[in-house]
Formats: C-alpha cells, structure tokens, sequence
C-alpha cells in the first residue's frame, strides 16, 4: 500500500510524500499521530503511469495520446541517460512542443496532467517544459534560445531518476537528494558534451542558485544561467501543484519569493501566462455562483469562469466579478 496523498503534520514532525509505501514504521508513526484518517492506493498502482487530473471538469492541455507519447520519450531519456540518440531525440520533442502551443492566438488552459509513483518526475518534467514552452513565447526568445531552454527545463531533474528517490517541492528543502540530484547530474552528463552544450549542463548544476545570491553556489541575479532563471518559476508552480497547492496559492508563494529565490522579470512572465487567477482556482462570483477559472482574459483579473458547465466571461461587460477565492 501506498499514501495516496500529501501529509504534513507539524504537531507530530510527521512528513509523508503521495506515493511513497506504507511500510511498518510509517505505519505505526501514524497511528501515534492525532490524523484520523488519510488517502490510501493500493501498490499495483505504482510505475503504471496511472494519470490524475487536477480539475476533471476542464479540458487538458493538450491530448492525453500526444502527451503520454512525449512523456514515453523523456522516460527512455531518463531510464537510459547515457545513450547520446536519446538526447539527440529531445530535438523532435522539443520542436513538437514549440509548434503545439501558440500563446499569440489564445490564452491557453493550464490543466496540466500528473501521476504518482515511478511516473511523477516524468509527468512533472513535461509540465515544467511546457509552462516553460509559453513563457519562452511570452518573451520572445530566439528560436536557438527556446530550444536550449525547453530541453533543459525537461531533463533539469534527471538527477532525481539516477538517485532514484524524488524530494517534490525542493526549492527550500534541506534533505540529501535534494542537494545531491543537481551534482550528481552535471558529473554524470559529462561524457554527452557534444549532444548537451555547456549551457544546458552548467544549467543542471546551478537551477536550485537562489536570485539574492544565497544559495550553494552563490551566484546571484543575471549571474545564474537565464535557462535556470525562467525554468525556476516554472518548475516551483509545477511542484507547488503536485503537492496539492492550489493553482492561485503556488503563483502566491512564488510571488512571495520574488526577487529572493526568483528572478522578479520571470516571476512577471509566469503571471502573464496564467494572470492573477490561473486555471483551476475555485472562485465565488459576486453574483454567488461559484465556479473554476478556465483560462485567463486579456485583463488577467476578469478570467473566464465555468460554472455548471458554462462559460462566463467576468467582467464590465457581464458586470460579473470574482467576489472572494475559495480555497
């Protein structure tokens, strides 16, 4: 058996990740603590690549077929992270990315797709990417640049698939891996020099860099890599989202820490693709409705707003408004 989800519980120090297997201690540590009841799946589940969706009612990002495929791609990446053609690869994939989303045309709907267990890093690095993907349009980078930074933002947590042991929400973490997974990458990345540029490996060891300077390394500001600095904003509200944060607390807790760990121009960028209510925050209209935000508007606190299966555009026009968020 396995937990099904998140557990933090500070009374007890008691710290449980979704997924992880319910042996006899944890067990026991459990029943100890004053948590009456939890999710629980059953094993079988794990590496089956067993999807969840965060917000069943809305439409995913992309296809689901398409997505498992690239998420198929990234996992011979990571499964065999020496073999130079699968590197190579990620060209394909990158370029399949680059044509799919067009950010100019439309907001998009941010409903990503996640799994548990073995398939998690996988599911997270693709949604990293992605997000990576609208931001990299956003700001118009040179096509050279986007594809150096979509590959990275996809393979910036191989180090996690070589420990094998994921530490989620890593950004302020003081556990092991969490330190380890970035080293132990950029030394074993070594030999693919000629497939993986300097930019994209200097990128590996240095995207946990803090943008004030302290972190292991300490570079600070325009000093760390800019593939680090607009992959940072987007692998944090891939990981807050994971671990049950909703879309609007992530992008809150980001914008808390910008200019400490981020890079305040990304973390704008980050609130101009998803705008102050990103897809999937529940809300409660003025008119007492409540519903979940589908995708941002041109004026990002008039997002539109399915309720009941309908479509509402908030704002002047309907003279509806978000009244509160519900959390």
């Amino acid at each position: 058996m396995i937990v099904g989800e998140d557990i933090y519980n500070l009374k007890n120090r008691l710290s449980l990740k979704k997924g992880q297997e319910l042996d006899e201690k944890t067990i026991k540590m459990l029943i100890s603590s004053d948590i009456t009841e939890i999710e629980i799946l059953s094993s079988e589940s794990l590496g089956t690549g067993f999807v969840e969706k965060e917000f069943e009612e809305l439409p995913p990002i992309i296809d689901e077929e398409v997505y498992n495929r690239w998420i198929e791609s990234v996992g011979h990446v990571f499964s065999h992270f020496s073999k130079e053609e699968l590197y190579i690869s990620l060209n394909n994939l990158t370029e399949e990315i680059y044509k799919k989303f067009d950010i100019k045309k439309e907001n998009i709907v941010l409903n990503f797709l996640n799994s548990i267990g073995n398939e998690s890093l996988l599911y997270h690095s693709m949604n990293t990417a992605i997000l990576v993907s609208l931001i990299a349009k956003k700001v118009e980078l040179p096509y050279i640049m986007y594809k150096q930074t979509v590959k990275f933002a996809l393979i910036h947590d191989i180090g996690y698939a070589m420990l094998g042991d994921r530490v989620i929400n890593d950004f302020e973490s003081e556990e092991t891996n969490a330190t380890l997974h970035t080293i132990v990458a950029f030394k074993k990345l070594q030999g693919l020099k000629n497939v993986l540029n300097h930019e994209i490996l200097d990128s590996i060891l240095y995207h946990h860099e803090r943008f004030d300077g302290k972190g292991k390394f300490q570079m600070k500001g325009e000093k760390i890599p800019p593939l680090v600095r607009i992959t940072q904003v987007a692998d944090a509200y891939t990981s807050l989202t994971e671990i049950g944060y909703t879309p609007y607390e992530a992008l809150s807790w980001i914008l808390k820490r910008s200019g400490f760990l981020f890079d305040p121009y990304y973390v704008g960028q980050l609130y101009e693709v998803t705008g102050y209510y990103p897809t999937g925050t529940r809300v409660k209209l003025n008119n007492g409705q409540v519903g979940i935000v589908l995708k941002r508007n041109e004026i990002e606190i008039f997002p539109l707003v399915l309720v009941d299966n309908e479509k509402i555009q908030t704002g002047p026009d309907t003279n509806l408004y978000i009244q509160e968020v519900i959390k």
